[in-house]
């Protein structure tokens, strides 16, 4: 893919990934606990378990599965989102052996004490981490998903 399309493929994941903490309060989205979820054509949220769709290519940290998302047609694009709880920061390594392990190529893009970003490709499938501590779960892994539909 193109160095442009990668950038904004990255920017966009990154735009999701960020925006998911702002729409923890909206009504639309479960709270852990509620056992709720919504479901719209091409629509599924839920918390306490990644969505129904995930990639199986793509492994995650274990962990309590915070909230699960995804959004579209796999024909079309797909993405998919999950919030984990971790036990740190220091997951970060573990994240990356299981990634790498699966046969993803990966690129560190911040790391600081309050947390690491990271960005994953394997033929269609690109994955950004985002490791971080939230005020009401504490650190948590965030794994946003998408479909490169010109690779795979």
């Amino acid at each position: 893919m193109p160095i442009t399309r990668r950038t904004t493929a990255v920017a966009l994941i990154a735009g999701l990934a960020l925006s998911a903490p702002l729409l923890a309060g909206c009504s639309l989205i479960p709270h852990p606990g509620s056992g709720g979820g919504i479901s719209l054509p091409g629509v599924s949220v839920g918390t306490g378990h990644l969505p129904k769709d995930w990639p199986s290519e793509v492994p995650v940290i274990k962990g309590e599965v915070v909230a699960g998302a995804s959004l579209g047609d796999a024909s079309k694009g797909k993405i998919w989102n999950a919030t984990i709880k971790v036990g740190g920061s220091d997951v970060t390594g573990q994240i990356k052996d299981q990634l790498t392990g699966a046969g993803f190529e990966g690129s560190d893009i911040a790391s600081t004490v309050d947390g690491s970003t990271a960005t994953y490709h394997k033929d269609e499938l690109v994955v950004l981490v985002v490791v971080t501590k939230d005020d009401k779960n504490g650190w948590v892994a965030n794994y946003s998903v998408t479909q490169d539909r010109d690779k795979g």
